[in-house]
């Protein structure tokens, strides 16, 4: 055995033969040019001019700045005990909310063009504190309604009670939400929940402990806008499980539907939703409807308005939108317009199901260039699954192709682990399914091992990953296009128009209204890397 000399003698002198050797680091720039090489991203990167790289190191530069600013994060590496207000950049969106709205990143990524939005529920595109003011509008004074699951008697039931809105007609028989004897069954063909929401509002108590308070809303409508919402409080606490998550979403889900489904708002909403895309720099979107619920109602409550109908609304309103941009001479920002994407949920029963693909194909032969897709929604671990249905879609495959007709499943499937349709079986995920129906898209896939503004979306990704370059950026848009219902030609058009407003965007002194920030690297007040020095806040 060498001795402890020998071993140390050998030891330095291999250390030393490796510093004259230029093995590792060419091994090891091997390996990093064949991982860019590799990248998803990299036929964006391959593509990029010298100006967007240099783009890329600005990009980099800002969210490394911002990541250890303590005005907005504070990661700096520390064995001490974080403080209080240290937050994790890329961490937990709703507690870093509010400073993401500070972020010059996601100013950034505000203005970058995102290409096509193809994953976003029709009623959350809006918030609620948008839709209040037309729940207490002059139209709907005397029918909008509200009822909910527990009588309003108790402070614990405040907590526990869901609560629903519908216009109905003004000569409904009324009950009172807040009385002992109040009985919220609205199954019952005997009993009528129901109470007028402007005397629910000045009957509510001025002492219930609501969330948030959005400016304009009053107690009822915060205490309301609180089940609607997923908040951090109920989120993020201790307790929460996958299906008490689930719970809330399905919650606010039927809360805010009343809010939505009555003529005018239904026809304002459409403009609004437009405009919010606009602003968000979306080109195009496909919306995912509920359509299971066959009518919504005038504002008067005395007419229904059937799918035929809202679907009229949905093009007159698209093109309202678009004949006023091209006007402006603006029709580049949203060209093509909006398609649906026909849901309707997973836990229905086998004729049910057989009656919405029939609804489905109808829609699609009255309206072909709005129906584009078709998909199953809810939590995938209720019955049922995909394969529960299978023989049902492959028949709906066949008859769409009998009819010459295109409409391509698009399905919520590898949501979450717990996939399998309630069987305990994961040889039942949605994901076999879905594959073997030749489903076009999935739906989130955040369970495949890899709420709504694109721009925070945009945001996460960047700042979640230090190896996200802004090439991934352009790389998601371009997908976002390749991947769309829109035809041939369209897609075409849409990837002109993306290639000329990223060559707008790119350029760094297209960010700031102060060009001079961002010259040679220098920005936030920083080093010559462009870095603050560590504990410097912004100025």
């Amino acid at each position: 055995m060498s001795s402890s000399e020998d071993t140390r003698e050998l030891l330095a002198k291999s250390i030393k033969t490796a510093l004259s050797s230029p093995n590792y680091r060419q091994d090891r720039g091997k390996l990093l040019a064949a991982e860019k090489e590799g990248a998803w991203y990299a036929s964006a990167s391959a593509q990029a001019s010298p100006t967007e790289s240099r783009t890329q190191d600005i990009v980099l530069r800002i969210r490394e700045s911002e990541r250890i600013d303590p005005s907005l994060y504070g990661n700096l590496p520390s064995e001490a005990v974080p403080a209080s207000d240290t937050r994790d950049m890329g961490g937990r969106f709703l507690a870093n909310k509010s400073r993401i709205a500070e972020s010059r990143m996601f100013k950034i990524a505000q203005r970058m063009p995102k290409g096509c939005h193809l994953h976003i529920h029709f009623n959350s595109e809006l918030p609620p504190e948008e839709l209040f003011p037309h729940a207490r509008g002059s139209t709907v004074l005397q029918t909008m309604h509200v009822r909910t699951t527990k009588p309003l008697s108790s402070r614990e039931n405040y907590a526990l009670a869901e609560v629903v809105l519908s216009v109905l007609p003004k000569d409904t028989k009324k009950s009172d939400c807040f009385a002992p004897e109040y009985n919220p069954d609205a199954k019952d063909p005997n009993n009528s929940p129901w109470m007028l929401w402007a005397n629910f509002r000045k009957a509510f108590p001025a002492d219930v402990e609501c969330g948030e308070t959005p400016e304009g809303l009053d107690k009822a409508e915060c205490w309301a806008r609180e089940k609607m919402v997923v908040t951090r409080r109920n989120t993020y606490n201790d307790v929460q499980t996958h299906n008490g998550a689930w719970a809330c979403f399905n919650q606010g889900t039927r809360a805010f539907k009343g809010l939505v489904n009555y003529e005018s708002v239904y026809r304002w909403y459409i403009g609004k939703a437009i405009d919010s895309m606009v602003r968000d720099r979306v080109m195009y979107a496909e919306l995912r409807p509920m359509l299971m619920d066959k009518s919504i109602p005038s504002d008067d409550g005395t007419r229904k308005l059937d799918l035929k109908d809202q679907m009229t609304i949905i093009c007159e309103e698209v093109r309202k939108k678009r004949d006023a941009m091209e006007k402006q001479g603006e029709l580049d920002r949203f060209p093509f317009g909006l398609k649906i994407i026909y849901c309707t949920p997973r836990s229905i029963p086998k004729p049910k199901m057989q009656s919405e693909l029939n609804d489905c194909i109808q829609l699609k032969l009255q309206f072909p260039d709005l129906i584009c897709g078709f998909d199953l929604v809810g939590a995938e671990d209720r019955p049922n699954s995909i394969g529960f249905y299978a023989d049902l879609l492959v028949g709906f495959a066949e008859t769409c192709k009998s009819l010459k007709i295109s409409i391509p499943f698009m399905f919520h499937a590898g949501e979450s682990l717990l996939d399998t349709g309630g069987s305990f079986n994961p040889d039942n995920s949605n994901l076999y399914d879905a594959l073997l129906l030749n489903c076009k898209r999935i739906g989130h896939g955040g369970a495949t091992h890899d709420s709504s503004s694109l721009s925070y979306e945009f945001y996460q990704v960047m700042v979640g990953d230090t190896r996200m370059p802004i090439h991934g950026w352009k790389q998601l848009a371009l997908w976002s296009i390749e991947h769309s219902c829109l035809n041939a030609a369209e897609k075409q058009q849409a990837m002109e128009i993306f290639q000329k407003d990223w060559e707008e965007f790119y350029p760094p002194e297209n960010w700031t209204e102060d060009p001079g920030a961002y010259a040679d690297g220098q920005e936030d007040g920083g080093g010559s890397d462009g870095v603050p020095e560590p504990g410097r806040a912004r100025p």
